[in-house]
C-alpha cells in the first residue's frame, strides 16, 4: 500500500525528530479532501436544520466521544484479558505482562499515529454532527413517498412474493429471528472498531483515504441526498401510512418472537415514530431507502478484503447477515438492500480511481 505521505511528498518521515506541531500540520494538509467532506457536510446541517429547525448540536461531539472511550476502554480490557491469558498459558510466555504492554506502549509514543488519530477522529466527529442532522430532516423535507413502489418493485424482482416470505423459515423461529437483532445491533460495533483502527492507523496509505472518504460519502450521498430522493419509510412501517397490510404478517410474528426472546428492533422503531409523529421527544431519522446497514458492512468488506483475505471473507459472510436482517426485522425492503451494496461499490471505486489519479 502507498503512503499518502510520500505521494503528496509530507514530511512525516522525518517526524520522528520534528516538532508534534509540525506532525499535525502535516497530517491536516494531508487529510484536507476528508476534512472538506466533513465540514461541507456540517455547513449542509446548518442550512437544512435551519430550514426544518434543528440545528446540529454540538453536544454531541462530547456523547460520540464519551460513547467512544467506553466502547474500546470495555473492548480494550476484553483484549487485554484474553490476550494476557493466551500469553501465560498457550504462548508460555517468560513475561506475559511485558510483552502485552509493550506494543501498547509502541502505540501510545508513536506520534506519526498520534497526528493521524487526531485528524481522522476530529473529521469523522464533525461529519457526524452534520449528519444527524440531515438525517432527522428527511421525513420533514420530503414526506414518504416511495413505500408503494420500493413493495411492488421488490416483489416482481422475487418472483411475485414479497422478499420476507421467501424468508419466512427464519422469520418463524423466534431464536433465529432474536440472533439476526444481535447481528443487526453489533454492527455499530463493527462500525466502530473498523473505523477506529482505520482513524488511528500507524500508515497514512492511501487505502485508509479511500476507506475514510467512502465511508463519508456512502453516509452523504446515499443516506441523504438519495434517501432524500426515494424518501420511503420501511416495511414496519407500512401499515401505520396507512399504505396496505401486506406485512402485517411480518410485524405479527416478530412480535410473536419478541414474547420469548427480546426483538430490539421492534423498540426501536416505536420510538422512532413516536419521534416523528411527535407524540415524543426524539429523532426524526426514519429512512429506508437505501440500506445504509447494508451499505457501510459491504464497504466494511470490501476494505478489510484489501487488508486481509480472511477478514474479509467474515465480513462478506457479516455483510450478508445484516441484509437478512434488514428485511426479517421489518427495517428495509430487499431493493433498499441491493441499492445499498451497489452504492458502496460504486464509492469504493470511485474514490479508489480519483485518490490513484490524484497521487499518481
Amino acid at each position: 500500500m502507498q503512503d499518502i505521505s510520500e505521494a503528496i511528498g509530507g514530511r512525516v518521515g522525518a517526524g520522528v525528530d520534528g516538532a508534534f506541531s509540525n506532525l499535525l500540520v502535516d497530517a491536516f494538509f494531508r487529510h484536507r479532501t476528508v476534512h472538506a467532506v466533513a465540514l461541507f457536510t456540517l455547513g449542509l446541517g446548518f442550512v437544512v436544520g435551519g430550514r426544518v429547525g434543528n440545528l446540529p448540536d454540538f453536544g454531541l461531539l462530547y456523547e460520540y466521544t464519551f460513547y467512544l472511550v467506553v466502547y474500546f476502554w470495555i473492548a480494550g480490557c476484553g483484549y487485554a484479558t484474553f490476550r494476557l491469558f493466551w500469553l501465560a498459558f498457550v504462548d508460555r510466555a517468560r513475561s506475559p505482562l511485558r510483552m502485552l504492554l509493550r506494543p501498547l506502549q509502541q502505540m501510545l509514543t508513536d506520534r506519526n499515529r498520534i497526528a493521524n488519530g487526531i485528524n481522522g477522529l476530529a473529521a469523522m466527529l464533525v461529519f457526524m454532527s452534520g449528519f444527524v442532522v440531515l438525517k432527522g430532516a428527511i421525513a420533514v423535507l420530503v414526506p414518504f413517498s416511495w413505500d408503494q413502489t420500493l413493495a411492488h418493485f421488490g416483489a416482481g424482482l422475487h418472483f411475485g412474493r414479497t422478499p420476507y416470505q421467501w424468508l419466512w423459515w427464519i422469520v418463524e423461529s423466534p431464536l433465529a429471528v432474536h440472533l439476526l437483532n444481535f447481528c443487526y445491533n453489533f454492527w455499530f460495533a463493527v462500525l466502530v472498531a473498523i473505523v477506529f483502527s482505520s482513524v488511528a492507523a500507524a500508515r497514512d496509505s492511501l487505502l485508509r483515504h479511500q476507506f475514510l472518504l467512502s465511508f463519508m460519502l456512502v453516509w452523504l450521498v446515499g443516506g441523504f441526498f438519495i434517501a432524500m430522493a426515494f424518501s420511503s419509510a420501511g416495511p414496519c412501517f407500512y401499515a401505520r401510512l396507512d399504505l396496505g397490510d401486506q406485512y402485517q404478517p411480518l410485524m405479527d410474528a416478530l412480535a410473536s418472537a419478541n414474547r420469548q426472546y427480546p426483538i430490539w428492533a421492534l423498540s426501536t422503531q416505536d420510538r422512532l415514530w413516536s419521534g416523528y409523529t411527535g407524540s415524543a421527544s426524539g429523532t426524526m431519522g426514519i429512512s429506508a431507502f437505501p440500506s445504509i446497514h447494508v451499505a457501510t458492512s459491504v464497504l466494511f468488506a470490501l476494505y478489510l478484503t484489501r487488508l486481509s483475505t480472511r477478514l474479509g471473507i467474515v465480513m462478506w459472510i457479516f455483510a450478508a447477515i445484516i441484509m437478512l436482517g434488514s428485511v426479517v426485522l421489518g427495517w428495509h425492503y430487499a431493493v433498499d438492500g441491493y441499492a445499498g451494496a451497489l452504492i458502496a461499490v460504486a464509492i469504493w471505486k470511485i474514490t479508489g480511481g480519483a485518490l490513484s489519479r490524484a497521487h499518481a
